[in-house]
């Protein structure tokens, strides 16, 4: 066995996200399983459901007596994205954890990902190009300037295929809440990252307009108090400006017996103070839900139950090693 097919001595987690009645998941575990048990010694497949039928679950109990080194979270209620990845991240307890989409990530790309993790990577993000409508495209330079000036370094084009060392997974899971700011807080723990790039599974257009602005009003809102301000410096500019408009009034009352002709210009004003108000009232209503949800007393997250598959890797391998 050459350098290139040598299996890494490394426990590997792989945590995926499922939902749905599981039509494709058999298939997926397998060809998970073959891979990692052609490249790795330790693994185990986490997997992590927050709102799948009972279909899926009768079909997982089979799949567990035949399909080694599965464990499988049911959580509770169904949460944001971004607790129930950070959920398979508390959970796992691999030397390294390759958080993976099974409908979207290719199954080889976990080798490649650890590899480059060993070479003293904490943290490896993948990148792959995606579709994208042109109104996305427009928007897209705005919202990575704004996001960049709120400490937001992802790079461009990143998917949600991450590899994170052990020491990286301690540095998040240590951070508390995860709702809304997961990957964020996974780019903001100082350690050393790269760049992965592959070519993801799906290629129908999924960012558009509407999921770009959505996107990134919530990492903006949920990750740094910047906006607030800038909203307060533009409601400052704007009683700034009616202040300016009603001392234009007064010189007009004074030195011209007629007014009238300002009529257009007093509308067109007011419309923009509106808007400006209503603006500066749209942000506070994030930041409050924000104040609301961080007081929030209840856990990100709780699980309902967990299986494991009943069959071993290799019953005849012992925990001591010859020397």
């Amino acid at each position: 066995m050459n350098a290139k097919t040598k299996k890494i001595d490394s426990f590997v987690s792989v945590v995926s996200v499922i939902d749905g009645n599981g039509s494709s998941l058999e298939t997926y575990l397998w060809g998970m399983h073959d891979h990692l048990d052609a490249n790795f010694e330790d693994f185990e497949i986490l997997l992590i459901d927050q709102g799948s039928d009972e279909s899926l679950v009768t079909k997982l109990d089979d799949l567990l007596t035949t399909i080694s080194s599965v464990r499988y979270l049911k959580l509770g209620y169904r949460v944001h994205n971004d607790v129930a990845l950070a959920a398979g991240l508390e959970n796992a307890i691999g030397d390294f954890v390759v958080l993976h989409s099974e409908a979207e990530d290719p199954v080889d790309c976990i080798r490649d990902m650890v590899d480059q993790s060993l070479q003293g990577i904490d943290i490896v993000i993948g990148q792959s190009e995606q579709n994208q409508t042109v109104g996305y495209k427009m928007i897209r330079p705005l919202m990575q300037w704004l996001l960049k000036h709120i400490g937001d370094n992802l790079p461009r084009n990143a998917t949600s295929l991450r590899c994170l060392s052990r020491r990286a997974v301690n540095a998040v899971t240590r951070t508390g809440r995860f709702h809304h700011q997961f990957y964020v807080r996974i780019n903001n723990t100082g350690y050393p990252y790269g760049i992965y790039s592959y070519s993801q599974k799906r290629s129908e257009a999924k960012r558009t307009l509407v999921n770009g602005l959505s996107n990134g009003l919530h990492l903006m809102v949920f990750n740094s108090t910047k906006p607030l301000r800038w909203i307060s410096g533009l409601g400052v500019i704007g009683s700034l400006m009616a202040f300016s408009f009603s001392l234009y009034s007064l010189v007009i009352h004074y030195f011209k017996e007629t007014v009238i002709e300002g009529w257009t210009t007093m509308v067109l004003f007011t419309s923009l103070l509106f808007m400006i108000m209503f603006i500066i009232l749209a942000f506070l209503g994030e930041y409050l839900s924000r104040l609301l949800d961080d007081r929030n007393e209840q856990s990100d997250y709780t699980v309902s139950f967990e299986k494991n598959s009943s069959v071993m890797l290799n019953e005849k391998r012992e925990n001591v090693i010859n020397s």
